[in-house]
């Protein structure tokens, strides 16, 4: 074999190498930055429901049809059907592996957290899964994300 085949060779062997190692990066750091945005926009999607979810923490049924006015009953009520749809968002994306088993896990037991202080939200949630309806948030079954801990 001749010297310029070796060096060819070489000189190929070497920018492949340097392509796959930049590929690499570029994938990685894509990877990165999705999950930035992810993580970014799925917290302050959390906190513009916060403040009313929180209340309802605190508030029971019957108090919620009683003392809350019809409008401001079907405001918080899309604020609880905006809640549901990010918790499947953010579950649908875990899936898919573009959120960390860490961040999930703390995701999982913040939504849960209030899933399980307040019985309006559990009352909408088994409504909302009636004839199946959680398959409209592309779950199997009623308990993949939100789960009653008693």
């Amino acid at each position: 074999m001749s010297e310029a085949v070796i060096i060819s060779s070489i000189l190929g062997g070497c920018g492949l190498i340097i392509t796959i190692i930049y590929n690499y990066s570029n994938y990685k750091l894509a990877s990165h930055k999705m999950q930035k945005e992810l993580f970014t926009e799925f917290n302050n999607r959390y906190n513009e429901l916060n403040g009313d979810l929180n209340l309802l923490g605190s508030t029971s049924p019957k108090t919620f049809s009683d003392f809350f006015l019809p409008e401001d009953q079907i405001r918080i009520k899309g604020v609880v059907y905006d809640f549901f749809n990010l918790c499947a968002e953010e579950h649908y994306w875990k899936k898919e592996g573009r959120i960390p088993l860490k961040v999930w896990i703390s995701w999982e037991k913040g939504m849960n957290d209030i899933y399980n202080r307040s019985k309006v939200i559990q009352e909408m949630w088994d409504e909302e899964c009636q004839n199946k309806g959680y398959t409209s948030y592309y779950i199997d079954k009623k308990d993949t994300f939100l789960k009653l801990r008693n």
